[in-house]
């Protein structure tokens, strides 16, 4: 990971600096160009021997832009151009201040505008975000004014004086105050722009890094959000128990996020059918872990032919010793008895299934808290219901419930309840069917802002 994200990184900065070198080209180009007009306004106030020299060096340094230009076309960036084209800009404005040293007085190469241009050139070492090549170009600069000082001083072509700035503007005479003075900005010049490089470098190499890790977690949350849906694929029920007159159906519709919904059906005798629907909070991998587990357990409690109280308090049981506080399950498990007609139930915080029956909603009510939270359960017990012939019970998580349209209403119990006695003539899967329909089409959709579970029962 850490070797990734550093190769993102230089591969930024790289793209950066070839980006700069383009700016600077540029830059150079618009630079040659302001100097051009310049030099051509000026044209019949300088010597013809100043004028030679002015346009000579701007031919060189038009061909120089075209060179590097065609270079970077053809060849593209490569990290030692920078050093190379920074160090040669400030050569080329030190070797026109060398060429004004041959003119009638020598001390105009001390006084020049043309050394200004030295500082917009150091201020493009930014742009490649490395402190180096500003002191290296910075310190070059520094390097060749010291030289052209001491040159024009050992060909007695200046006087070092100690006058004051008068002097210095209004005569051919060097002072000591006035060279320390430009050089004092220069050197603050270069150590504001070397500041900014590194800070830059620092900047960008923090963007990049954050861009990683964000991407990365992204991958993480998509490779887990793919597991949790294979896991939770696997348990769907693809196979329904046989039971004489009962029609059963189940489904678990993923939505946005994938979760820990769960919808089972377990036949426990002939005339016998435990149903269990069951929804874990929060979603991904965990979630589905969870859920997992939750299964296995109940297939596994089943066997021992356990009653209801007892399935929800040993799966109770095991969540708060094995599973983090947060984790909760809302739990609800009924069994329904074709001999007797009668449907019995535990509800742990999941919300209230639906009977069915003589065009009544009747609604199963009575419940504690989701599993997982306390060690024991408060007020938990079995509950019965009758479940005559014509019954049909609507399990659901609350998911269905909690999908929203554009205005921000929720699909809520209401409208569930008007489908349910609008169709609870159709059988089993095409009920399942248009009711996740009927969902999708409130929301108008592409996929469920959550898991939707769905376990329908049917006794005719």
């Amino acid at each position: 990971m850490t070797e990734d994200i550093t190769q993102r990184i230089n591969q930024a900065i790289s793209n950066q600096e070839a980006q700069a070198e383009r700016i600077a080209n540029s830059g150079r180009i618009i630079l040659l160009s302001i100097i051009t007009f310049l030099a051509l306004v000026n044209i019949k106030s300088v010597s013809f021997e100043a004028n030679v020299m002015n346009f000579s060096v701007l031919a060189l340094g038009y061909t120089y832009g075209l060179i590097v230009y065609l270079r970077m076309r053809r060849f593209g960036y490569h990290p030692s151009m920078k050093y190379f084209t920074s160090c040669l800009d400030i050569f080329m404005v030190f070797m026109l201040l060398v060429l004004y040293t041959r003119i009638e007085i020598s001390s105009v190469a001390l006084k020049h505008y043309v050394f200004i241009i030295v500082y917009p050139l150091i201020g493009l070492t930014a742009f490649r975000y490395d402190r180096k090549l500003t002191w290296t170009t910075g310190g070059l600069a520094v390097v060749f004014y010291l030289a052209l000082v001491y040159y024009l001083y050992l060909i007695n072509a200046i006087e070092l004086t100690w006058g004051g700035y008068d002097r210095e503007l209004f005569s051919r005479e060097v002072t000591y105050i006035g060279q320390a003075t430009k050089l004092i900005l220069l050197i603050g010049f270069i150590a504001l722009i070397g500041y900014l490089a590194q800070y830059s470098r620092r900047l960008i190499i923090k963007l990049v890094s954050d861009e990683s890790m964000i991407r990365q977690e992204h991958e993480q949350i998509k490779y887990e959000l793919e597991v949790a849906s294979n896991v939770q694929k696997q348990f769907v029920p693809h196979l329904f128990p046989e039971i004489p007159g009962l029609s059963v159906h189940g489904v678990v519709e993923q939505g946005k996020s994938v979760g820990g919904d769960y919808c089972d059906f377990i036949q426990l005798a002939k005339d016998r059918l435990l149903v269990v629907v069951a929804d874990v909070s929060g979603n991904g991998i965990q979630a589905a872990l969870i859920m997992a587990e939750v299964r296995a357990s109940i297939h596994l409690l089943t066997e021992m032919k356990i009653g209801l109280e007892q399935l929800g308090k040993s799966i109770n049981t095991l969540l708060f010793e094995s599973t983090d506080k947060k984790a909760f399950v809302t739990f609800f498990a009924a069994e329904i008895n074709t001999s007797e007609q009668v449907v019995s139930y535990v509800n742990a915080g999941h919300p209230q299934p639906i009977i069915f029956s003589r065009n009544e909603i009747s609604l199963l009510k009575k419940g504690t808290i989701p599993l997982g939270i306390r060690e024991q359960l408060p007020h938990f017990s079995m509950q019965m219901e009758n479940f005559p012939v014509g019954s049909c019970l609507i399990a659901y998580t609350d998911g269905l419930l909690e999908q929203f349209n554009s205005q921000e209403e929720q699909y809520g119990e209401n409208r569930l309840y008007r489908f349910v006695q609008s169709n609870a003539h159709l059988d089993v899967r095409t009920f399942s069917q248009q009711l996740l329909e009927s969902v999708k089409n409130f929301s108008k959709a592409a996929a469920f802002d959550d898991d939707v579970g769905l376990g329908i029962v049917k006794y005719s």
